[in-house]
């Protein structure tokens, strides 16, 4: 039995590649990770994006990052986390970015958030697609997800 406060385990499960591409498109910002060098740490940025198939793509302009990405692999994350019901997601997307015609890809809506023209159109081609589910229960005793506050 638990006591009233105490925390109940919560539940973790592994998404299949085909949900973490659906729940994905159900969002418009990811990071995007790539390595710019051997002994720097991973550049990491926020890219607002679109789903294309199996593919994500965004846009970006000139730059260390886009310079990286055609040299390196690449990590795009998205997560979502709603703390009121107390449940989130987190898909990881791990391949090479390729650089795509724009032309290709004038069928997607995909608008730069910020300034700048960013006349790069990029797709992530995935080697491994995977993805977890959280759920946290309530505390044991209470009686919505609301907290103290």
């Amino acid at each position: 039995m638990a006591v009233e406060g105490e925390r109940v385990a919560g539940e973790l499960t592994e998404l299949e590649p085909e949900d973490c591409l659906r729940l994905v498109a159900t969002l418009e910002v990811g990071r995007i990770a790539v390595t710019t060098d051997a002994d720097a740490p991973p550049l990491v940025v926020p890219v607002n994006y679109v789903v294309d198939g199996k593919t994500v793509v965004f846009r970006s302009d000139k730059g260390s990052k886009l310079v990286a990405l055609r040299q390196f692999p690449a990590s795009f994350q998205v997560d979502f986390v709603d703390p009121f019901h107390r449940t989130g997601w987190s898909v990881l997307i791990q391949g090479v970015v390729e650089e795509v015609d724009a032309e290709a890809l004038a069928h997607l809506a995909l608008e730069p958030w910020t300034v700048g023209a960013k006349p790069h159109w990029l797709r992530v081609v995935p080697a491994a697609v995977s993805g977890r589910r959280l759920h946290l229960p309530l505390f044991a005793g209470a009686t919505d997800a609301r907290g103290y506050l």
